[in-house]
């Protein structure tokens, strides 16, 4: 039920009741019958009463309402695997840092479907869930660790490129045991340094950075536009996506 006409309902009748009690006990106290406005004047108190009763409830419901939206909202924007913040948080984020530079990580998880064969979806998340811990761990104070979803995952921070590196690459060193298996912790990083501002273009030279390690096999890459190239235009979609071409050379591999 929407509240907003109920309260503006109930503030005419707040007015007119308070008008029309006003107008009656002057009228009857100009004629000399002091009593009988007496009663009128309590009764005109009492209607506020309730009146006022009614106004608290609907303040009361009302702020449920928005204590329930805002845990919608807290919600949404975390995700139920890793519990990090999702890409638009990550986007609304790189676009709020607008007038300073910011250093952008994009980290993609190598043989993800490997993972997933082996142990299950469900051994998955438990991968993705240990790198994002790996992550944060890594990530200081302020600093926005998220999924972008899938396998991929973004930090960003205002520390200089090489230092969040050695950070990443430190946080990451150790295997993950996954029903009692050992498994390598296995991802392929881009690095970018760039203006904030701009979601498109930050998160465009991280994955150009990331997809160029991991053709390498290097573990780690900073952006280098003259051998990376340059981020598509907004909205322009490649005729390959990278993901593709890892399928592509999986399956030239199998054949």
């Amino acid at each position: 039920m929407h509240l907003a006409p109920l309260v503006t309902a109930m503030r005419w009748i707040a007015i007119a009741a308070t008008t029309l009690v006003q107008s009656v006990v002057v009228c009857l106290l100009v004629t000399d019958r002091g009593e009988l406005a007496g009663v009128i004047a309590a009764l005109g108190i009492a209607l506020q009463a309730l009146l006022l009763a009614g106004y608290n409830h609907i303040a009361v419901r009302a702020t449920d309402r928005i204590a329930e939206l805002a845990k919608d909202l807290a919600v949404a924007d975390m995700d139920p695997v890793t519990g990090l913040a999702v890409r638009r948080v990550a986007e609304r984020h790189l676009f709020d840092a607008a007038g300073t530079d910011v250093t952008v990580a994009l980290i993609d998880v190598d043989g993800m479907h490997d993972i997933n064969t082996a142990h299950t979806h469900d051994g998955g998340d438990l991968y993705l869930a240990a790198l994002a811990e790996r992550l944060v761990h890594a990530a200081e104070p302020g600093e926005l660790v998220a999924r972008l979803g899938g396998d991929e995952f973004i930090v960003v921070t205002p520390r200089d490129p090489h230092t969040l590196a050695w950070s990443l690459a430190a946080a990451v060193a150790l295997p993950v045991t996954i029903d009692t298996i050992t498994r390598p912790m296995r991802v392929s990083i881009g690095i970018c340094r760039t203006p904030g501002g701009d979601p498109h273009t930050a998160l465009g030279q991280a994955d150009r950075a990331m997809y160029t390690a991991k053709q390498r096999g290097s573990g780690i890459e900073h952006y280098d536009p003259a051998r990376d190239g340059e981020p598509l235009s907004h909205g322009v979609r490649p005729a390959v996506r990278h993901r593709n071409r890892r399928a592509a050379r999986n399956t030239a591999h199998n054949t």
